[in-house]
């Protein structure tokens, strides 16, 4: 498997998201605006999976709003609706 220059960078921004995501969720943020946080987490996964290809899922606020809340079992549930659907 030859890896280029994309790979190399998509691999070096996709770290940095998630070093992102986990230092935003350990704020001491509570109620109403971490779930907002979660939210916008969730649709930017279920945007990153639908851009690359990997699995094509409609992007609207109920589904972010399912993998904001319940993390990455939510993006699963969302994963086997679509493919259920």
């Amino acid at each position: 498997m030859k890896f280029g220059w994309e790979t190399i960078l998509i691999f070096i921004a996709a770290v940095a998201l998630v070093g992102t995501v986990v230092w935003v969720t350990r704020l001491k943020t509570r109620g109403v605006a971490r779930v907002l946080i979660n939210s916008l987490a969730g649709g930017a996964l279920i945007a990153g999976l639908s851009a690359f290809n990997i699995i094509v899922l409609p992007v609207n606020a109920f589904n972010a709003l399912i993998v904001g809340l319940l993390g990455l079992p939510g993006a699963g549930v969302v994963v086997a609706a679509a493919m259920l659907l």
